[in-house]
């Protein structure tokens, strides 16, 4: 399995409800089809145009799932996380941290995709949401030493994106990840840098 973590890795992975625990179909593998890995380089979000409000979100994934399977016929759910507005973030795509997923107009190698549960066109991600989504962020870009508020080529696409960017700055036409979510991509970036920051000169701090 590729994707290991650098053991010089500062920030940690937050909390994330596995597969098993959201009760998907298939446990924490997949019986429909193989999975392959691919080296990190952009970290694409999503939003998956359901009801903003549900009393039961794992219910949602695994209706995600569903969907994913067996109307696209993809070998699993293609996002690699979701979050809901309670900020729970959910295991997505089986097979362990770089599993490439099916998310990105069909230029998926070099992405981890993250999606946040409900519609975000006219209202926006609740506060709690955007918390967990900008600590898996960090998370991600710290192990593979990505700059948040950095831009580099994405070899799949053969374009110039942030290393955080919108479905919508892909390939294909979309409106995802929703006109109040992307617009907040800017802000959401310059968070991950300075958690990732503070969290360097903390480390720091401590060797004093």
């Amino acid at each position: 399995m590729s994707g290991e973590n650098r053991q010089s890795a500062k920030y940690p992975k937050p909390p994330v409800i596995t597969r098993s625990e959201w009760d998907c179909p298939d446990g924490q593998n997949t019986t429909h089809g193989p999975l392959s890995y691919t080296t990190v380089t952009h970290l694409i979000l999503h939003h998956t145009v359901n009801d903003n409000d549900s009393s039961d979100w794992a219910a949602v994934v695994r209706s995600i799932w569903n969907f994913h399977v067996f109307e696209r016929g993809y070998a699993d759910i293609g996002y690699n996380y979701l979050v809901d507005p309670n900020g729970m973030i959910y295991e997505g795509r089986a097979a362990g941290d770089n599993v490439q997923g099916a998310h990105f107009s069909g230029v998926n190698a070099g992405t981890m995709g993250i999606a946040m549960l409900g519609t975000f066109m006219t209202v926006g991600p609740t506060k709690k949401a955007l918390t967990s989504l900008k600590k898996i962020l960090a998370w991600k870009c710290d192990q593979c030493d990505l700059d948040p508020i950095g831009t580099s080529l994405h070899i799949a696409s053969q374009l110039n994106l942030d290393t955080i960017s919108g479905h919508r700055d892909g390939p294909g036409s979309t409106e995802c990840p929703g006109d109040l979510l992307y617009a907040l991509l800017p802000g959401i970036r310059n968070n991950v840098k300075r958690q990732l920051t503070r969290k360097l000169k903390g480390k720091r701090n401590k060797r004093k």
